[in-house]
């Protein structure tokens, strides 16, 4: 009788222990949107980025490790923090470039050990990042990727530099597929520019050639996994610079799911 019950709790402890590593499902994540914590700032811009959809793609489970590259303030950070829990772990990377232009609204965002489980990389170029080897489960970037080859802005007409020259992606990429598990997956979030573009939209309109981003993780050793729709609009004709007030929110974004090959 005392091996049966032992052999009974051990089945139902390995049950548990699956039903509580199961993805988390849209309606879970939409729930999760209406965390207490979460700054009610943040949520004006759910309509726009669809999260609970886009981290549903992710594939995303309590106790999970990610990397959030080209953070920026944190937006979804946060939110991969709440959806890991105590036992998961989120790193949150902005190289020196994006830097500037976050630091503010990520200090506050994790002060006073708000988010624990968050670690920063503050001002950190990609391959500096110091994550275990075969660690992460989930690599995302949302609405970044082009900035690895965004090199200067204009201001009344006048160029200023950013960086003196694109990033080494291959340097880059070979890096953080290094840090991922074999079965953890890149998720890719960005700007549709128009065919051909080049690098040099990161510049004048902040988008990317999609083409470009599957052509360098093909490149890097990835493959193309899965595609979401979720963030298409057919009507952006991709000519305008992602920060149009006009557009501003509304521009047509891709979604990609690469994993190891």
């Amino acid at each position: 009788m005392k091996k049966r019950l032992i052999f009974v709790a051990a089945v139902a402890l390995a049950a548990s222990n699956y039903l509580s590593a199961a993805p988390y499902t849209e309606q879970q994540l939409t729930q999760l949107l209406s965390h207490q914590d979460r700054p009610a700032e943040d949520a004006k811009r759910d309509y726009a980025r669809k999260p609970a959809k886009v981290m549903a793609f992710t594939g995303i489970e309590k106790g999970d490790h990610i990397l959030d590259l080209f953070a920026g303030s944190g937006w979804y950070t946060e939110l991969f923090s709440h959806a890991v829990g105590a036992e998961g772990k989120v790193y949150a990377q902005n190289d020196e470039v994006i830097w500037r232009f976050a630091k503010d609204g990520l200090i506050e965002r994790t002060e006073d050990n708000r988010l624990a489980n968050v670690s920063r990389f503050d001002g950190m170029p990609i391959v500096d990042i110091d994550v275990p080897d075969n660690s992460l489960d989930i690599v995302f970037t949302a609405l970044n990727y082009h900035d690895l080859f965004f090199t200067e802005t204009k201001r009344n007409g006048k160029a200023s530099k950013v960086r003196d020259e694109v990033v080494d992606y291959k340097a880059a990429l070979s890096h953080v597929k290094k840090a991922m598990k074999d079965d953890g997956v890149f998720v890719i979030v960005d700007h549709f520019a128009k065919p051909g573009s080049g690098y040099e939209a990161a510049n004048t309109v902040h988008r990317i050639d999609p083409d470009i981003v599957k052509y360098q993780m093909q490149q890097m050793g990835f493959e193309l996994l899965e595609e979401a729709f979720y963030l298409r609009n057919p009507d952006d004709d991709l000519s305008k610079s992602v920060f149009d007030p006009e557009l501003r929110g509304k521009t047509s974004r891709f979604i990609y799911k690469f994993g190891k090959k």
